[in-house]
């Protein structure tokens, strides 16, 4: 936990100079990168999401302990055990990601990131409020494996750390690095309405598992920010609960227990009738690459 502590003690004063950083440059340079209403509500998120966090602690590392107690290997060498840890750790969160937006019940809980017609590093704390409750799980394997529960959160921690700084237009593309890491570019394409870019590049640190499983995409074309259906008013009420009532309204509007199955577990905008349209079926009417 002293790690923990240290992380976000260096993690704070950090993220203050490079927003405080990005919005002079937004203003002399007129970008209108930044708004007091949208900025407002990221640090809303971002407050609601530790404290999610911080009382799910407990249960994270209890059921993680639980599952460390039956793990499979014991790592003599330092340098190998926090380099897989570290290679498992963005893997499995892929799998996270991918879930979250692949998924409507989950799509319900992570839409809050994305909502933002905005792009900048306090975006980047525009946390998913509700993730704490269940992301815990996607890393079960990695203690069942060998990786003790608390240096498990702390590399979650550190990776999250590295995620704030993609959160940004002001840096282009950035050469070799492009190939495997995930880079600002890479990160514009993720929060892009672009229909060519919808769903796309998914990783938290590494794009490698985006150019292997088929989720990554370049960034060809100036990216567009938000959801495909904008907020109404963008209140925090909105922002973190509309989706949820959406959900709940569609749920209501069929007697299906199949479709109900359907409207919670298949991509975002499935619909019996096609009166809204995943992603994929998005890209497949524009003759797009799916």
């Amino acid at each position: 936990m002293v790690r923990d502590l240290l992380l976000i003690s260096v993690e704070v004063p950090v993220y203050a100079i490079f927003i405080l950083g990005e919005i002079v440059l937004s203003h002399l340079h007129k970008t209108n990168t930044y708004s007091v209403k949208d900025t407002l509500t990221n640090f809303l998120c971002t407050s609601l999401n530790l404290g999610f966090d911080v009382l799910m602690r407990v249960v994270t590392l209890g059921v993680l302990a639980f599952f460390y107690q039956y793990h499979a290997t014991d790592f003599s060498n330092p340098l190998i055990y926090w380099i897989l840890l570290f290679l498992g750790l963005d893997f499995f969160y892929y799998l996270l990601h991918l879930t979250d937006h692949y998924t409507r019940l989950f799509w319900a809980v992570h839409v809050t990131h994305h909502s933002s017609e905005k792009f900048n590093f306090t975006v980047a704390i525009r946390s998913s409020v509700f993730q704490p409750l269940y992301r815990f799980v996607y890393f079960i394997p990695l203690a069942i494996a060998g990786f003790k529960p608390l240096d498990i959160v702390f590399m979650y921690a550190v990776c999250q750390t590295y995620g704030f700084f993609v959160h940004t237009e002001k840096v282009s593309k950035l050469g070799f690095l492009e190939w495997f890491m995930v880079t600002p570019s890479h990160h514009r394409v993720h929060h892009a309405k672009n229909p060519l870019y919808l769903d796309k590049n998914m990783g938290m640190v590494l794009i490698i598992w985006d150019r292997i499983f088929g989720t990554f995409q370049e960034e060809t074309e100036k990216a567009e920010y938000g959801l495909t259906t904008p907020l109404k008013t963008g209140s925090p009420g909105e922002v973190i609960f509309g989706e949820w009532e959406k959900l709940l309204q569609d749920l209501k509007a069929t007697d299906s227990l199949k479709n109900r199955f359907k409207i919670l577990f298949y991509p975002p905008g499935w619909s019996e009738d096609k009166s809204t349209q995943t992603s994929s079926e998005i890209r497949t009417k524009m003759g797009l690459a799916r």
